[in-house]
This record gives C-alpha cells, sequence and structure tokens, in this order.
C-alpha cells in the first residue's frame, strides 16, 4: 500500500483533507494531512517564506522514513508539493496536483493570479491575508459551509512571491481541476497553460472545495494514482 501525504491550499490547514483521509485509511493506506506553519493548528507558526514549507514536508518524508509515496497539493499546496518533489524524487510514486497552482519554472504563485492594478502594488511581505468566508452554493452545502469557516485561517503572503525552482520534478504527475472553480483562480492559468501544451488532465464535477464536497470522487482519483496498473490519460484511464 502506499501512503499518501495530503497538502492543503490556502486559509485551510489540515482539516481540509478529513474525508478524503477518512476513505483513504479504510482503503489501507497510510495517510499523512499535516497543516503547514501558519495554518490550521499552526496558525501561530511563523512563515519565512515558501522553503518554510518546503523544508518541513521534506523534513516529514525523510524523518518517517517515507517511500513510494502519492503527494498531493491542493490549491496552493501545489506549488509546495512541486519544490518538494525536487528534493526528494526517489521517495515519491506520482505527484497529484488537484485543483492546483503550479508556477512554471522561476515563477512565483502570485504570478498565476489576475494581475495588481499596479506594478509595485503588491503588500508587504509579512502580510497575513485574510480569508473570506465561503457562501453555500454548487456541491457545497450550508453545513460543510459552516463547518469550513469556522476552521479558516489567514494565509502568511511570503510563500506566494518566492520563485519556484529552475526546473521541474523528473516524477510522474496527474493534473485534475474542478469543473466549478472560478476561472480567475490560479488553478485556472494552470489549466489554460495545460490546453496550451496539450498536457491532459482530469476533471472533477466538484467545486473547489472537493476534498470536502465530494471526497468520494477525490478519494477514487488517488487511489487510481497509486494504481501502477492504470495510467490516467486526460478525462479517461487506460488500464494496462
Amino acid at each position: 500500500m502506499s501512503p499518501y501525504v495530503l497538502v492543503h491550499g490556502a486559509f485551510r490547514g489540515g482539516w481540509a483533507w478529513a474525508r478524503v483521509r477518512t476513505r483513504l485509511l479504510a482503503a489501507g493506506h497510510d495517510v499523512q494531512a499535516p497543516s503547514l506553519a501558519g495554518a490550521g493548528e499552526r496558525a501561530a507558526h511563523h512563515v519565512s517564506g515558501l522553503s518554510t514549507w518546503v523544508d518541513e514536508l521534506t523534513d516529514l518524508l525523510v524523518l518517517e522514513d517515507l517511500h513510494d509515496v502519492v503527494l498531493v497539493g491542493h490549491s496552493q499546496g501545489g506549488v509546495v508539493v512541486r519544490e518538494v518533489a525536487l528534493r526528494v524524487p526517489r521517495r515519491l510514486r506520482r505527484l497529484v496536483y488537484l485543483d492546483a497552482a503550479v508556477p512554471d519554472p522561476g515563477e512565483r504563485a502570485v504570478d498565476l493570479g489576475p494581475p495588481p492594478p499596479h506594478p509595485h502594488s503588491l503588500p508587504p511581505r509579512d502580510t497575513l491575508v485574510p480569508a473570506r468566508p465561503l457562501e453555500p452554493g454548487g456541491d457545497l452545502d450550508v453545513a460543510t459551509a459552516e463547518w469550513i469557516n469556522a476552521r479558516l485561517t489567514p494565509t502568511p503572503l511570503a510563500p506566494s512571491l518566492d520563485p519556484v525552482a529552475d526546473a521541474l520534478p523528473d516524477v510522474p504527475a496527474t493534473y485534475a481541476f474542478c469543473t466549478g472553480t472560478p476561472a480567475t483562480y490560479p488553478s485556472g492559468t494552470t489549466r489554460r497553460r495545460l490546453d496550451e501544451r496539450g498536457t491532459g488532465y482530469v476533471l472533477l464535477d466538484a467545486g473547489h472545495d472537493a476534498p470536502l464536497t465530494r471526497p468520494d470522487a477525490v478519494a477514487e482519483l488517488l487511489l487510481r494514482a497509486a494504481d501502477r496498473t492504470t495510467t490516467i490519460i486526460g478525462t479517461e484511464e487506460r488500464t494496462a
């Protein structure tokens, strides 16, 4: 059984994987869903930049002696897992970018979002970006929206201002996008680039918080990603 390491997105914590984690554990897998520094129950921890998150996830894989890992990044977590994969590629079986921001070599996470009104109008590096409460709609029901809103925390801006490495991970990758995510999200930029490059991806009939609103579909995607006999190509599967 492959171990899974699930990395959450901005404003969220390890709790955002609670419903998917339960399903992967039931399938017999080891699952880790840590809260990054500055998030969740670790909201008070200082974050100097992207390296803070990359260092702590790399340490987790090494100190726990994890191998053959399916490393999953949701939303902003895609930036983090990209860099971790460059550090410890031999410990990974597959990367899964779930509705994720995936910068090109040398790019910053902020470069994937809408451009600022003025070139030098970005907030200071030590800014904590406040979370905006979610409104129910689509596959996000009232109870789940309230549950998420009670747990949202501000996210540090510093990691989004740091460029990623000038290289791409040499690790097999699966890209999946949620059909209900607004096109202005950074994942929308990633998806448009894949379209331009002819790179296939999976579409999930879900909103951006699919790990909580469509946990069965996300868990199924991740279980397929760990299966060596299945290659995910575009919106279809090809089984050996």
